[in-house]
């Protein structure tokens, strides 16, 4: 990405990359961590944070809660397994969330509560979201919706409803059926899932860098891969891109490490930007030519905006390319797996559906009905999505009332940043701006960063800070706009007052 410099600073490292700290990051001091991840931010807030983000197979490691006599003061039972208490400790993590969203700022009921931008969820339709979805569900829940239904992986009206969808909005070279895909409770899942299935433990994934921080918990946590993100001094959109892919992945191999698989977040999360057609092209010719799954997670496909700060890349969905043809090259299609849920372009994240899109790749959907049931999704929200999806004047109304007020949304927050002179990236998708509070403030390490960070919660506003992201630049801070007006407004004035924010007055 552009706020990324080059890769090469990491070339003479020994360590395991999920150990190394970002480039352009400064280790901080003993003690406290860093925020290479977001579960590091809140450690810091609270507890010491673990020092392995995975055990490295075959050789155990400690677990992040401690030997086992340090476990036995805070856990007297039965031994816990190495497989659960090996992996990241989300705990700080959960306490602090858990802290948050009962402290949430109300204008009326609790005007002292934190404002929360940094949580990506979408409020914008809510009203419109509420009176739709208590209406599907009066008018459609049956009797039949009290059992197990018709299907182990969801049911057959989702699945008939969601593929009917995809070829109608995502236009896939080849036409889905109900069969082409699986859905689950949120993308979350079926990305844990789909990567315990992929995947073995200690296998790696590429992925540029800065990426979204919840792959941190989706990936590693069951599945235990390792994420190396990808940092290129050029723009992370473009082919050229990919050039860096092949480079790290010479490099990890040099050092004993099996890359497995590329993830493609499509639009981008932080940085809240569509791909060109031809880096996805790349992308798929990489992953053929050194025989990787090719993962494309798509959850803000409809969360896309005409923004005038952009170049306004139209969504392309990784399903709609054909390498065979527009490349001239053969190309394995039972490596490409889309994800795509109802949380974000549908205002929903409470509701919890995901699905997982492999059309070409029937066994890989069979090893995961193995236990499909851990993930099977609610009869009322696979009702309330499968409603919206098939009444389709009520759902062009919906995506284009959404599009329209996440572009008005987006154009307010910039505009408050961009007045007070600081840089927000050229975003055109997702529910958040991309925004360098580096230089105004100073911020030249990820210590000053995360003190920002505490900052801002002390003075009753959370924002997501970039290293949280894995964002090798420190400075730079991933603001939800698609938040109610006045809870935003309350949050950016939060900001000016806290950080000494000022508005540019005849260029000064």
């Amino acid at each position: 990405m552009t706020t990324s410099p080059s890769p090469s600073s990491h070339d003479s490292d020994s360590v395991p990359y999920s150990m190394q700290v970002p480039i352009g990051i400064s280790q901080l001091p003993a003690g406290p961590s860093g925020c290479n991840t977001l579960i590091g931010c809140f450690n810091h807030l609270s507890l010491n944070s673990s020092k392995s983000r995975f055990p490295t197979p075959p050789k155990p490691v400690a677990s992040p809660l401690g030997t086992r006599d340090e476990q036995r003061k805070i856990y007297h039972g039965p031994k816990l397994s190495d497989r659960a208490t090996g992996g990241p400790d989300a705990g700080p993590l959960i306490e602090r969330f858990s802290c948050l969203f009962k402290d949430q700022y109300h204008c009326k009921s609790n005007p002292k509560g934190i404002v929360s931008l940094g949580v990506a969820e979408n409020f914008l339709l809510q009203d419109e979201c509420l009176e739709y979805f208590k209406t599907a569900f009066a008018k459609n829940f049956l009797t039949s919706d009290l059992s197990y239904g018709d299907s182990l992986w969801g049911s057959r009206r989702i699945n008939r409803a969601l593929s009917s969808f995809l070829n109608d909005y995502f236009h896939p070279a080849e036409p889905l059926t109900s069969d082409s895909l699986i859905t689950g409770v949120g993308c979350s899942a079926v990305l844990d899932q789909l990567f315990y299935t992929l995947m073995d433990e200690g296998d790696s994934v590429l992925l540029i860098g800065p990426y979204y921080t919840g792959f941190d918990r989706d990936l590693i946590g069951r599945a235990r891969v390792n994420l190396v993100p990808v940092c290129p001094p050029c723009e992370g959109f473009s082919p050229k891109s990919i050039e860096y892919f092949e480079k790290k992945m010479d490099e990890l191999a040099a050092q004993g490490h099996r890359v497995r698989a590329v993830i493609v977040c499509n639009p981008h999360n932080p940085i809240g930007r569509t791909y060109p057609r031809e880096t996805l092209l790349a992308y798929a010719k990489f992953c053929e030519e050194r025989d990787l799954h090719l993962v494309s997670d798509e959850i803000y496909a409809m969360s896309v905006y005409d923004s005038p700060q952009s170049d306004n890349v139209p969504f392309t969905s990784m399903l709609s390319i054909d390498p065979e043809k527009e490349l001239g090259i053969a190309f394995d299609k039972a490596r490409l797996h889309v994800v795509y849920g109802m949380s974000k372009d549908f205002c929903a994240n409470g509701l919890r559906v995901g699905a997982l899109i492999s059309p070409h790749n029937p066994l890989l959907l069979r090893a995961m009905a193995n236990t499909s049931m851990l993930m099977k999704i609610s009869s009322p929200a696979d009702v309330i999505w499968s409603t919206l999806l098939e009444d389709r004047p009520t759902l062009n109304k919906f995506l284009a009332t959404n599009r329209a007020r996440l572009a008005e949304a987006a154009a307010h927050t910039r505009d408050f940043f961009e007045s007070r002179g600081i840089e927000v990236y050229p975003s055109n998708a997702g529910n958040f701006a991309w925004v360098n509070l580096g230089p105004i403030l100073g911020i030249e390490t990820a210590d000053e960063e995360k003190r920002i960070f505490q900052k801002l919660l002390d003075g009753g506003v959370y924002v997501a800070p970039g290293s949280g992201y894995h964002n090798p630049v420190p400075g730079w801070y991933r603001i939800t706009f698609s938040v109610a007006r006045e809870n935003l407004d309350v949050g950016l004035r939060k900001m000016e007052d806290i950080l000494g924010l000022r508005k540019i007055t005849n260029g000064k």
